[in-house]
């Protein structure tokens, strides 16, 4: 089996017939019969093979050299054989055992280890069974038992089961027996071949000796004999016996001198003889070796080894030369005692040098010569031979020893030996002997085998196979000799030019980390020889190197070369530079410049401009990176303290270029710190403008503006650059202009500006760029210099190449122009070139499209600007329909300001837009014309007066007078239209239909006019034809119009717009008329923006749920709360729920739904992006607080924001506290009721959190608080971060105190709007709804144009938000009070005629504003009556001052002596709230128009009586009832009525009128109105949450029994509802009757603790059981006691009596509440049941 098949259990069966070519065995028996290698137990200590072997034929082995196993290729066996090698292959090439054990019996190789390092697998084994060896232990592999390949594997044997180890001794070559032998232990066998090739000896011996070699083992046929070496008469005969056999024999030589002929004529008989006499060491010196040598006596055959070694001692160093043959007699005649003569030689002699060669030689062939293996291998052995007693005779030893010592068959480690005893007499060697050594016996040994060893380093290789001797050695013997020597590696011991030879092989040097590896093996003093043998091989082979190579040979030179040093000459520096390096440069890198010009620093001009120029010449080979850090560097040195000393004079340019060469000019930066700061006048004006133009636009050069702006200032010829040299670069102009810019913005002559603009920088302007004309930069402009160029910029001027628009030129116009206090710049009336009216042409110019009106009120205030507004050019200039219209009205009005009597006609149109009213009062009806085309032309929109004063002005309408005005119409009068024909009216129908913005009065009048024209409003058709006008329709007409004409118009979009538009009693009559059509569909009939007015009760029981078009229409929230339970249980997704229906959420709503849909519903009515507010009521709050309060999955923002505010601040944390109240910011505090006290605690806990101490908030305290700056004391207001005046703009109102805050701060002039002195109409405007609060000391801040300018929008904006009357009345007053006393006393001072304000016209009422400027004593002279019948309605929807109310009324009763017309209270509005009862009674209500208008909340409250006196008017007049139209237009006013009254409801009315707040109701009347209301929703009952919500708002005059019903219905009382019951009813009721009747609401008692009426119920409870609703404040618990019997339980409807112990209760309408012992629970249940069974 072959050591790579591995699989040791396979019997291999020899066969006759053995085909192996090359079988190795390190130590073989062989079979004497067959001549095989046999089954024949060998011993590692006897040897049984001394016999001769006779080979057979059939064994054709024909060149065996055993030091590799073969297998046989047809049986695949081992034959018979242990094996031992180092290497496997399977065809005949090296298998390895490393040690093997050989069956006795068998002779197979048993058990063993085997150690294959490397497998060639083309052999197949094919293994038997008939071989049973157990315990071969495959360690990593074993042999396919199909295919036989061994896969580079090891095996072990772990037990041997034979005993007998043999242990290799030698190792052969396979294939020739070059330098090979093998041999048994014992060297029984031993015969010398000498290596084949080898060249004849060259000291052979001259006198004539015969060797000859015999062969232990008698030669078969094949023996042959080797070449002969012969020289004289001597001849050595080596025989080598042809071995036929598998096996390999060791052979010895022998060497035979014949004495005879080296005797002759040699007399050794005195020798004999003195030493006969006994004294021997006096004599021993006496006589020549050759008397020694031929002597036969045995005294001198017995020398003793002193002997010896004192014979030794004179004649080795004597000049007598003896032959090598006497030295041989004599070494082998004293052979006994030769090892201790020559140690003790040794001991007294370091080295000699022999005058001969032949004793050496001798000793080669005597003693060296006949060494056997084993000696060859033993360290011990030849250390003491080699290091001790030849050792003095190495320093000289011949050719001829070392050609001995080459052939014998040392181990690498004796080899080492020997070569250490040789390195020892280094020292003492001559060169020549040196190379002897190396050439004779070093290479040739190593030659045989390189003694490499795994794991070996070549250093290690090198040192210990070289010794000393690898001095004298070349690089390539190494790698002659080991061609896998990395001379890298063994760096550290070569010498110079060893790494020289190295480093002239590129192939040798893989990386910069080899060369470095190298260079640090060179030391700095060899750097000079080591680069000039180096240099030159680089040169030749520079494409092989590659760049990092190269570039680490430089690095090495510039570190460590040691060049920068002031001892090394500038000639030496200039040879490295110009000639060692210069190959090298090439692959300079950035981090390499330093070094290198750092050898430069300090040395002549002439050898750091020679070290520039080298590298100049190879610009091209340096990356961008390198040749950055050669200019870097090349400015260090210009930097240094001697840096210009190679400058002598002339262009400082032309210096600075040649120093640089081509590595590129210095940017300016660098350029400028070349120059030092005393020279800058001297270097600078060295240079002339062309000069200075190529290197200002060279690449990169300008990277500062800075510094150009540094050399452009210290240069004395600027001007001259600016004005002769091109502008080559648009960068380096800009910054060029950059620099500049400051002088010619500076120039204060008008000469100057021109030289500079005209001359120095024509060719720069335009380079200008955002920078230069930027504020900042235009800020120090002189105004010459900026009207200059505001005309270089102007429409001419070349935007496209600039990074800046005319619109950034306006922004630094802008802030130019902008003035503190008002006066305009750059005006000086005084100033020949200042004093110009036209300022806005000059100072403005083309970029006016740009201005806005804060803008131009920036520039010069109102005050001011009246000397410029009537310049031509200016007015010019503003005749521009690009500018915002705004200006222009500002200009216009201004204009009219400062002359109003400004002929109109004479203004461009656009400007017209700003004029007045009163400007065209005067004008004639074709010049009006004139001006309203124009106008109409020129204007977004025509103000209200201007309208009005036109249209005054057309005395008399006619059809084309109306269709000519168009939409201006709006301005006729009451007056007018009624004055009208009515057929005129009629026929401009078309025009007038869609007018929008029509007062009251004007509607009813057209109304009026074309109904009296015929025209009949009896159709869907003609009210759509109404158009606009459809307002001024009574309700009865539409009451007539057939219901399903009236459901089919309203699928025409633009009449539901127009009547959305209409009265309340308009619309709800529309809306009762498609009801009417089919009430079960009312959802879908109803347009979606009128779905509110659809009665409650109609939306109770649904026959089906649309959520997507109940989802789209807009509800009340008391029709939200009916439809929302249906809604919530059909809807899948709670998020798309429209807020008008996510606000009918209520408790009694939701307490069927599963409770995580409940959380769903909470969650939809949370603040969301793009979604109104869910407006929700305290009752629903809590409610929904109680039903998430204990989720923990939800954070705060999930909620809705005003939920928050009844949150347990006791679960509150410093964790989550500051997200709580950032989310609660949002909510409206307003919505708390005053008992609860929640807003101090809430703030409280809020100054806890968010860490608030003393009396101010920050900016960040305020952003968290959000809303809750609404909840602030005024101390906290005026003491906080102006930001918290933005959060009180969310507020629903403000307290007096609050407001004296807010202006308090706002004085303090630290907030964004200012100083107060720089207060504008803009200032108003960003203010919000601020204003509406503040009062007079604020508006005082204003100027009356600006006030009245400000309200003329803010009023119809106070309107549309349908803001209180009480508060725009108080706005009104705060800023008359000083307007008005302004104008008055200014008129005053004019005239003492009555109206010193100025008539009220057409004109003045129609002004937004309207009335402010007049007090009521003035309004009333001002105002004729005449004017005031025409323009009722006008004036009456403008006028909320009481006092001028009051004027109002007076004149309209001195017009109605009779009393008000019904047209006329009808547009009566605030002016009905001053008449008294007496006022009242003289007023015609006849139609439920006047009631309504009457009755609308928006112009304030009714006080009870006046009130009652509407109504009762209302009433009084036959047919006209408190049906549902009427208690919708009463609403909460039917307090105000007799309980008989009221009685006359009929059930249907109210059932399908709107709930009615009855909070100001006595119990009297709220009995009254809930028995009928019980009435009205009889039906509803089977449905008991329904039934609830329909009669809520009645409850205040239920009756206790009924209440108690309602308790057990599970309809979850709101807190709100329990509140307002009878106070006495409440007292009635027990703690688990109010549980039950308030469900899951009945936290909120705890809630609402504190209100009078909780404590005033629980004052009637017992303690233990309020305890259970968290509750105090009750009656003590009684004490028990035993309980008598109840007697009798009696309820009936109308009277209940139970009895109890102790107590009987007879109650009539009222339910038993009160506590006993007993049966009374029993008692109770039984009368509740009773009572609800009658009920139902």
């Amino acid at each position: 089996t072959s050591a790579t098949t591995a699989n040791l259990n396979t019997t291999a069966t020899p066969t006759s017939s053995v085909n192996t070519t090359s079988a190795s065995i390190t130590t073989a028996t062989v079979n004497t019969t067959t001549g095989h290698v046999d089954n024949t137990t060998i011993s590692a200590t006897t040897a049984s093979l001394n016999t001769t072997t006779t080979p057979t034929a059939s064994v054709n082995t024909t060149s065996v050299n055993v030091s590799t196993a073969t297998v046989n290729t047809t049986t695949g066996h081992v034959d018979n054989t242990t094996i031992s090698a180092t290497t496997a292959s399977l065809n005949t090439t090296s298998a390895s055992i490393s040690t093997a054990t050989v069956n006795t019996t068998t002779g197979y190789v048993d058990n063993t280890t085997i150690s294959a390092t490397t497998a060639s697998l083309y052999t197949t084994v094919t293994p038997t069974p008939s071989v049973n060896t157990i315990s071969a232990s495959i360690s990593t592999a074993t042999v396919n038992t199909t295919t036989g390949y061994v896969d580079n594997t090891t095996i072990s044997a772990t037990t041997e089961s034979l005993n007998i180890t043999l242990t290799p001794t030698a190792s052969v070559n396979s294939s020739t027996s070059d330098k090979s032998s093998i041999s048994t232990t014992n060297g029984a066998l031993n015969t010398t071949l000498p290596e084949k090739n080898m060249s004849a000896p060259t000291d052979a011996p001259t006198t004539g000796i015969s060797t000859i070699s015999t062969n232990g083992v008698n030669a078969a046929t094949n023996a042959t004999t080797s070449p002969s070496f012969s020289t004289g008469a001597s001849t050595i005969i080596t025989t080598t016996a042809g071995i036929t056999s598998s096996a390999s024999i060791t052979t010895k030589t022998t060497t035979i001198i014949a004495p005879q002929i080296i005797c002759q004529g040699v007399n050794s008989y005195t020798l004999e003889n003195q030493l006969s006499s006994g004294s021997t060491s006096a004599v021993l010196c006496n006589f020549s070796i050759s008397e020694y040598v031929c002597s036969s006596s045995p005294k001198v055959a017995a020398l003793s080894s002193d002997e010896l070694f004192t014979l030794l001692t004179c004649k080795l160093s004597s000049n007598v030369v003896y032959s090598k043959e006497v030295w041989v007699l004599f070494l082998q005649k004293f052979a006994a005692p030769l090892p201790v003569a020559l140690e003790k030689y040794s001991n007294v002699t370091p080295s000699i040098t022999l005058p001969d060669s032949s004793f050496l030689n001798a000793i080669g062939d005597v003693i060296v010569n006949n060494f056997s293996a084993a000696e060859l291998r033993d360290a011990d052995f030849i250390t003491q031979w080699f290091q001790i007693r030849l050792r003095p005779f190495l320093s000289s030893v011949p050719a001829n020893f070392l050609s001995i010592l080459s052939s014998r068959n040392f181990s690498c480690e004796t080899y080492q030996v020997v070569v250490k005893a040789f390195s020892s007499q280094e020292p003492a060697m001559q060169d020549q002997q040196k190379l002897s050594i190396i050439s004779n016996f070093i290479k040739p040994f190593l030659r045989g085998q390189s003694c490499v060893l795994p794991g070996t380093k070549d250093s290690d290789w090198l040192v210990k196979n070289f010794g000393q001797f690898r001095s004298s050695a070349s690089f390539s013997d190494f790698i002659s000799l080991k061609s896998d020597f990395n001379g890298v590696n063994a760096a550290d011991v070569l010498t110079s030019s060893q790494l020289v030879e190295l480093c002239s092989d590129p192939t040798r040097l893989t990386g910069p980390q080899d060369v470095n590896t190298v260079m640090a093996a060179v030391s700095p003093n060899q750097f000079t020889s080591f680069f000039d043998s180096l240099t030159s091989s680089i040169q030749r082979n520079a494409s092989l190197y590659s760049t990092a190579v190269k570039e680490a040979f430089l690095q090495a030179v510039l570190v460590r070369g040691g060049l920068s040093s002031a001892a090394v000459p500038d000639s030496e520096v200039l040879q490295w530079v110009t000639v060692r390096l210069r190959p090298l440069l090439s692959s300079l890198s950035s981090a390499d410049v330093t070094p290198y010009f750092n050898i430069t620093r300090g040395r002549s001009c002439n050898t750091s401009q020679t070290a520039v120029r080298s590298l100049d010449s190879l610009r091209s080979s340096f990356n961008s990176d390198t040749q950055t850090q050669i200019s870097s560097n090349i400015q260090q040195l210009l930097s240094g303290p001697n840096g210009l000393g190679c400058y002598s004079g002339g262009s400082f340019y032309a210096f600075l270029k040649s120093s640089f060469l081509s590595f590129g000019f210095p940017d300016l930066s660098a350029f400028l710190s070349l120059i030092p700061a005393g020279r800058q006048q001297e270097l600078l004006g060295s240079i002339s403008p062309g000069e200075l133009s190529e290197f200002l636009n060279g690449p990169n050069t300008v990277r500062n503006g800075s510094d150009l702006c540094t050399l452009l200032n210290n240069y004395n010829s600027t001007n001259q650059y600016l004005q002769t040299q091109p502008v080559v670069s648009a960068a380096v102009g800009r910054q060029t202009l950059g620099c500049v810019w400051s002088r010619a913005l500076g120039a204060s002559s008008q000469d100057e500006v021109d030289q500079w603009f005209n001359v120095r920088l024509a060719q720069y302007l335009p380079l200008l760029s955002s920078q230069l004309i930027s504020p900042t930069q235009l800020s120090g402009a002189s105004c010459l210099s900026y009207r200059k160029l505001l005309s270089v910029l102007g429409s001419n001027y070349n935007y496209s190449a600039t990074d800046f628009t005319p619109a950034a030129v306006y922004s630094s116009i802008k802030a130019y122009l902008n003035s503190s206090d008002g006066s305009p710049r750059c005006y000086n009336s005084s100033n020949p070139l200042l004093n110009s009216t036209a300022w806005f042409a000059n100072n403005i110019g083309s970029f006016i499209t740009f201005i806005s009106l804060t803008d131009l009120q920036s520039f010069v205030s109102g005050s001011k600007i009246g000397v410029f507004l009537e310049n031509s050019e200016n007015i010019r200039l503003f005749n521009n329909s690009g500018i915002s219209p705004d200006v222009t009205t500002y200009y216009g009005s201004q204009l009219y300001i400062q002359n109003p009597n400004y002929n109109p006609l004479s203004l461009p149109s656009v400007l017209l837009c700003g004029a007045p009213g009163s400007a065209f009062v005067s004008l004639k009806t074709a010049d009006s014309q004139t001006i309203l085309d124009s106008l109409k032309k020129s204007c977004q929109q025509i103000s209200p007066e201007v309208t009005a004063a036109l249209v005054a002005n057309f005395p008399t309408l006619s059809t084309d007078t109306i269709k000519s005005l168009g939409n201006q119409s709006i301005g006729l009068t009451e007056g007018q239209i009624s004055d009208a024909k009515p057929n005129i009216i009629n026929n401009t129908l078309p025009v007038l239909s869609v007018i929008t913005g029509w007062n009251q009065g004007q509607v009813n009048n057209i109304i009026q006019s074309i109904t009296n024209a015929g025209f009949s409003i009896n159709s869907g058709t003609s009210l759509v034809t109404l158009g606009t006008l459809i307002g001024g329709v009574p309700s009865a007409v539409i009451s007539k119009i057939p219901s399903t004409e009236l459901l089919t118009v309203s699928q025409n979009q633009t009449f539901i717009t127009n009547i959305l538009k209409t009265p309340v009693i308009l619309q709800e009559t529309y809306v009762e008329k498609i009801v009417s059509v089919d009430q079960a569909k009312v959802v879908e009939n109803v347009p979606d923006a009128l779905a509110g007015y659809i009665p409650p009760v109609l939306l109770s029981s649904p026959t089906s749920v649309n959520v997507t078009l109940i989802n789209k229409k807009s509800w009340r929230p008391e029709q939200a709360v009916m439809l929302f339970s249906s809604v919530a249980n059909a809807s899948d997704n709670t998020e798309e729920l429209s807020e008008s229906i996510l606000q009918g959420f209520t408790c009694s709503s939701v307490q069927n739904l599963p409770r995580q849909k409940v959380t769903q519903l909470v969650r939809a009515c949370r603040p969301r992006a793009g979604r109104n507010k869910v407006v929700l009521k305290e009752a629903q709050l809590t409610c929904m607080y109680n039903y998430v309060k204990d989720d923990s999955n939800l954070t705060f923002t999930d909620f809705p924001a005003d939920m928050l505010l009844y949150y347990s601040l006791q679960t509150l944390t410093k964790v989550n506290c500051r997200s709580y109240f950032s989310a609660l910011g949002g909510a409206d505090f307003s919505v708390l009721s005053s008992v609860l006290n929640r807003q101090s605690a809430l703030f409280t806990n809020a100054k806890d959190c968010l860490g608030i101490s003393g009396l101010s908030l920050n900016s960040t305290q305020v952003e968290v608080l959000g809303n809750m700056a609404c909840t602030l004391d005024p101390t906290y207001i005026q003491n906080s971060h102006p930001l918290i005046l933005e959060k009180l703009k969310n507020c629903g109102d403000l307290s007096d105190s609050q407001v004296t805050a807010v202006q308090t701060l706002l004085f303090s002039g630290n907030t964004s709007y200012g100083n107060p002195s720089t207060w504008n109409q803009q200032t108003l405007e960003q203010l919000g709804i601020l204003p509406l609060y503040l009062d007079q000391s604020f508006w005082s801040k204003f100027s009356s144009t600006t006030t009245k300018t400000f309200l003329k929008s803010f009023f119809p904006s106070l309107r549309r938000q349908k803001v209180q009357s009480g508060k725009l009345r108080r706005l009104f007053t705060a800023a008359n009070s000083f307007t008005a006393k302004i104008i008055n006393t200014k008129a005053r001072a004019l005239t003492k005629a009555a109206c010193t304000t100025g008539n009220i016209t057409e004109a003045t009422i129609a002004d937004p504003s309207f009335p402010l400027g007049y007090d009521s004593t003035q309004f009333a002279v001002c105002l004729d009556n005449t004017l005031l019948k025409d323009n009722i309605a006008a004036i009456t929807e403008k006028v909320i001052d009481s006092s001028i109310l009051t004027s109002i009324l007076s004149k309209l009763n001195q017009l109605f002596p009779s009393g008000l017309p019904d047209g006329v209270v009808q547009i009566l509005n605030a002016v009905s709230r001053v008449a008294t009862v007496s006022d009242i009674n003289n007023w015609n209500i006849t139609t439920i128009e006047a009631l309504s208008f009457l009755m609308n909340s928006i112009n304030g409250d009714w006080t009870s009586d006046t009130s009652k006196a509407v109504i009762m008017k209302y009433l009084s007049v036959a047919g006209n009832t408190l049906g549902t139209t009427e208690i919708n237009a009463i609403g909460s006013n039917l307090c105000s009525l007799d309980p008989s009254v009221l009685k006359s409801i009929t059930a249907q009315s109210l059932k399908s009128a709107y709930p009615v707040n009855l909070t100001s109701c006595s119990i009297e009347q709220k009995s009254a109105l809930y028995s009928i209301a019980k009435s009205s929703f009889s039906t509803q009952r089977s449905d008991p949450t329904v039934y609830y919500q329909l009669i809520s708002s009645y409850l205040g005059g239920a009756p206790v029994e009924d209440i108690i019903a309602l308790s057990a219905l599970n309809i979850s009382m709101d807190i709100t509802t329990f509140l307002n019951l009878n106070p006495d009813v409440i007292k009635a009721l027990n703690v688990n009757t109010v549980i039950s009747l308030m469900g899951q609401n009945k936290a909120d008692l705890k809630l609402f603790e504190n209100s009078t009426t909780v404590r005033m119920w629980a004052a009637q409870q017992y303690n233990s059981e309020l305890a259970v609703l968290g509750l105090s404040g009750g009656k003590a618990d009684p004490v028990s006691s035993t309980a008598a019997p109840a007697t009798t339980v009696t309820t009936v409807l109308t009277n209940i009596t139970i009895t109890q112990t102790n107590q009987t209760v007879n109650t009539t309408g009222s339910a038993v509440v009160h506590h006993g012992s007993g049966l009374w629970l029993i008692s109770l249940c039984v009368g509740l049941l009773t009572i609800t069974l009658h009920t139902l």
